[in-house]
């Protein structure tokens, strides 16, 4: 036989205990008497390998197998046995923060299976898991934790933060070993504060600072007056029930253009709208569009009003009605002037692109301190920036009458107030608005020193490797494509600094008297030696002659009475964005897999970085999944009720009695991660999942029962294998390129239906029903009989490993109790092997197609057990031709067609006019046979032939 068991040991053979039910079943009816001289010569099926565990059994099944199976070792010993080239998984880092979840499960389960099925066939991976252990949600944790009711000094607050996360990280570590997820969890993780890997990300952010792709600037961004810090937009969650009051005001035109001096002895107002009326007290511009057509219009007063034209109706239902006078142009504003709503200078008129007649008024109050696009008009015109605001979204002393108001509460009626005669109408809008990611309060935008990547620079060549990157599932391919291709376009440049403690320094000084960045690769070089020794909470610790030494100072004539050193640190997704250059050894991957919200996340923060400092993308395919939600497609929170965790379904909820295994959790995430935008999660669905774990379950201990010890009767005989058994040959062939080719492309849910229909199907509806005549009541060391354990071994072989990455705890327990491994082998230390193409028969196929299309037809003509009938199978000519390969006699009670059909006696009949075939079914009129009741050629309560000659050399032994 082709064995696919290539074992380095030799193996002996056991004789096991346990009868399969399966079997018992089937032969409860061998011998109502019990009568010994028949049932003691049937091979029944033998293993200790149990059919079922309860809750209980199968908590202390999982544990034992981690042990007892190497889990934990299983990666470094396939990177010292295993050949290169290396797979290589790169690992995007979960949060330091918070219980494993089934978040976390879904990506780290995902993750395992897509490694394990690479080194179940020899090939060598490389994965390293990471943790994100720096940021504010970790920082507010290890806050809520202290005692100490005064503000901490940043030492103090770091110091928390670490021991948080670290307490933290180590929970989640234990979970994924749990898990079965292959990884070096006792050395082989990164960190992003370990000293080796912040030392990384400050020469990388020296290699950008360096090619002026990171920049200090003045810019508006978006704050979170919660957190005190700035915030990237991926650190923002949008509230769509957000109630914003906005105003339509009035400014007074203090100059106007020639059009309208004909009017130069009326008060003329400009129209604009405003959804911030806060940002009035910052107004420094009123902006217009070249393209949209103006009006002049007056109210029943006499009053005038500039608007869009467009927009005229719909202001004229807010506040009363307005008569257009004259039509004006976008460029007949141009050399206009206007009075400012608070301080009464006379302000400009800007033409700017992002105007629109869409909604307002068509005129733009613009304060470039809280607006991207009001910054870019006034910085195109030269104006300087005035902001306000303080990191508390306070108005700062420079507002005067308005310091020390929340702008979002107090400060904005307070600002109406003062402009009462100008408030031409307010009202209150339900729209979305950006909150923080973490307090879920309100943010505004907020001009602020701040850090930034231009990523203008390299959108070009960013979605140029977005064009050679595969996505999966192939199915959504061009959607995650454009998601990506998106979040390039929008982000002209990015943030990467924030206002808190605990995380990386940004590695710079400053000089106080000009406010120059002080910095060079001696000097980054210079902290990451003192960040080496003495850790990086030095930055905070040490003087800045400490930090930067006496040699430095002299060489570069630096006082340091006139330094100060930064108070930024790193934005987290610069953090694991820039991880791929620390961890990677060839600073690339072949695959980065995460949820979706990694698009504006991890996926474009490691995409930059790495566009920006090599020139390509560092992955070359990204997997995506979807997020867990309960069976109503709610996301799972504490609030709601409906959290279910993976311990929750691993040990039992409430009780071990519950429990499922971590082999149900791992198909679960197989059969629903992949697919699904919204994985679902519910009793329902675990439970399916349990029932499709017990059949493949019980298909392959019905497999391991029949591979115990053969009789050798003395010469080695010659296995003899039939058209069934090389049928199954071809079918397991087949069934094996299937799976590794879904294996490939990451459809982890077709792998499992594929498993689950093969094993239930082709497996055991099929060939494990029609074989174990040959199993049970052939001699032992008949050929035909050995050749059918040879098909079974290898059946039980191909589908064992095939299971393998998504069931490591069935598969390796499985492994365990095959009669050959003696020697306790792991399955994923065993030798790997692929069926040989010479399997791949599709004559074969065919042939016993033909016999079970025939059967099918055969159940329907029979209802009851069919081995009591003989029937006249009569077919057309091209059947006739593959039929007869089965049977070559007109009748037969002993060939293989009759063994398919499971009749009795077979006549085969050739009517070549015959286009279906027609089955005529009788009671057969001998008795079957008492031991194997199938061969009708015995005599009344006498085994058949066959049986005859096996029960007298067993009576004579």
């Amino acid at each position: 036989m082709l064995s696919l068991i290539k074992k380095p040991a030799k193996f002996l053979s056991i004789r096991l205990a346990s009868f399969n039910r399966v079997a018992l079943r089937y032969y409860a009816k061998v011998d109502k008497a019990n009568d010994k001289k028949y049932t003691s010569t049937v091979l029944l099926p033998q293993t200790k390998f149990p059919l079922r565990l309860n809750g209980a059994q199968r908590v202390e099944m999982d544990n034992y197998l981690l042990e007892k199976c190497g889990f934990s070792e299983l990666y470094s010993w396939q990177r010292s046995h295993l050949p290169p080239p290396d797979f290589t998984l790169h690992d995007g880092p979960p949060y330091a923060n918070g219980a494993p979840h089934m978040g976390h499960a879904v990506n780290k389960i995902l993750k395992d299976i897509t490694l394990r099925s690479r080194v179940i066939r020899g090939e060598r991976v490389h994965y390293v898991p990471g943790w994100d252990c720096h940021g504010l949600p970790i920082e507010l944790k290890a806050l809520s934790t202290s005692k100490n009711r005064t503000p901490l000094a940043p030492q103090e607050l770091r110091t928390l933060a670490r021991g948080y996360a670290q307490q933290e990280l180590e929970k989640q570590k234990k979970a994924f070993t749990s898990w079965g997820v292959m990884a070096d969890w006792a050395s082989g993780c990164y960190f992003t504060h370990e000293k080796s890997y912040i030392n990384n990300q400050l020469h990388q952010f020296l290699r950008l600072y360096s090619k002026n792709l990171i920049f200090r600037d003045f810019k508006p961004v978006y704050w979170s007056p919660s957190s005190k810090t700035a915030l990237a937009e991926s650190e923002l969650v949008y509230n769509d029930n957000h109630k914003s009051i906005c105003a339509t005001v009035r400014l007074l035109l203090t100059k106007l253009p020639p059009v309208l001096e004909q009017f130069s002895n009326k008060e003329i107002y400009a129209l604009t709208w405003t959804t911030t009326p806060w940002t009035l007290a910052s107004n420094q511009a009123l902006s217009y569009s070249a393209d949209i057509p103006y009006c002049l219009s007056t109210d029943p007063e006499g009053t005038l009003y500039i608007t869009s034209e467009t927009l005229l109706p719909s202001v004229s239902e807010k506040f009363g009605p307005l008569e257009k006078v004259l039509t004006l142009s976008g460029e007949d504003l141009k050399l206009s002037e206007y009075s400012h709503p608070i301080g009464k200078h006379s302000l400009p008129f800007l033409e700017s692109p992002h105007v629109t007649d869409k909604v307002g008024t068509g005129i733009v109050h613009t304060a470039p301190a809280h607006g991207n696009e009001d910054f870019l008009v006034c910085l195109a015109h030269n104006i300087p920036v005035k902001s306000l605001v303080d990191e508390e979204g306070k108005f700062n002393e420079d507002a005067g009458e308005f310091q020390g108001l929340e702008v979002l509460r107090a400060g904005t009626s307070a600002v109406l107030t003062r402009l009462a005669d100008d408030v031409l109408h307010t009202e209150e809008i339900v729209h979305s608005y950006p909150y923080d990611w973490r307090t879920k309060k309100p943010v505004i935008t907020r001009a602020s020193h701040q850090w930034f990547i231009n990523t203008e620079a390299l959108k070009e060549k960013a979605l140029e490797s977005v064009e050679t990157t595969k996505f999966f599932p192939k199915t959504k391919e061009s959607v995650f494509m454009n998601s990506l291709r998106q979040q390039i376009s929008r982000r002209p440049f990015w943030c990467i600094s924030r206002q808190r403690s605990w995380g990386t320094p940004i590695p710079v000084f400053y000089d106080r008297r000009t406010g120059d960045v002080v910095v060079n690769e001696e000097i980054v070089e210079r902290v990451c030696e003192v960040f080496q020794e003495q850790g990086d909470d030095s930055w905070w610790a040490l003087t800045v002659e400490e930090l930067l030494g006496k040699v430095i100072l002299k060489k570069y004539r630096l006082n340091p009475e006139d330094l100060e050193k930064g108070r930024d640190i790193m934005d987290i997704w610069f953090d694991s964005g820039i991880s791929w250059s620390s961890v990677l050894p060839t600073k690339s991957a072949d695959l980065y897999l995460e949820g979706m919200d990694q698009f504006n996340g991890w996926f474009h923060s490691s995409l930059i970085t790495s566009v920006a400092i090599q020139g390509k993308a560092p992955f070359a395919s990204i997997f995506v999944h979807g997020f867990t939600v309960d069976k109503s497609g709610q996301k799972m929170s504490k609030s709601l009720g409906n959290v279910i965790s993976p311990e929750d379904i691993i040990k039992g909820r409430k009780s071990e009695a519950n429990a499922l295994g971590t082999d149900v959790l791992r198909w679960w995430v197989a059969s629903h991660g992949v697919q699904h935008t919204q994985i679902p999660i519910g009793e329902g669905i675990f439970k399916e999942s349990a029932e499709s774990v017990q059949r493949i379950r019980a298909i392959l201990r019905f497999l391991l029962g029949a591979l115990h010890e053969e009789v050798s009767g003395g010469a080695e005989v010659k296995a003899e294998y039939l058209l069934l058994d090389r049928f199954m040959l071809h079918k397991l062939y087949h069934f094996n390129r299937e799976v590794q080719s879904l294996y490939d492309d990451f459809q982890y849910h077709h792998v499992a239906k594929t498993v689950l229909n093969f094993v239930s199907n082709d497996v055991s509806a099929v060939y494990c029903s029609l074989v174990k005549d040959r199993l049970y009541c052939e001699r032992g060391n008949s050929p035909v009989r050995i050749g059918a354990v040879d098909v079974v071994d290898d059946i039980l072989t191909v589908v064992t490993r095939a299971v393998a990455p998504i069931l490591p705890f069935l598969a390796e327990e499985v492994w365990l109790h095959h009669p050959e491994n003696l020697t306790s082998v792991s399955l994923y230390r065993s030798t790997p092997c692929d069926p040989p193409g010479e399997w791949d028969d599709a004559e074969v196929e065919r042939v016993v197609g033909a016999a079970l299309a025939v059967r099918g037809w055969v159940n329907k003509a029979v209802s009851g057990n069919s081995l009591v009938m003989e029937g006249t199978v009569t077919v057309g000519a091209e059947d006739f031709r593959n039929l007869s390969k089965l049977q070559n006699e007109r009748t037969s009670t002993t060939s293989e067609l009759s063994n398919i059909l499971q009749l009795s006696s077979v006549t085969l009949i050739e009517d070549p006019s015959c286009t279906s075939p027609k089955i005529d079914v009788k009671p057969i009129e001998y008795s079957l046979c008492k031991r194997c009741r199938k061969y009708p050629e015995s005599s009344e309560g006498e085994p058949c032939i066959r049986c005859r000659q096996i029960v007298d050399v067993h009576s004579t032994t």
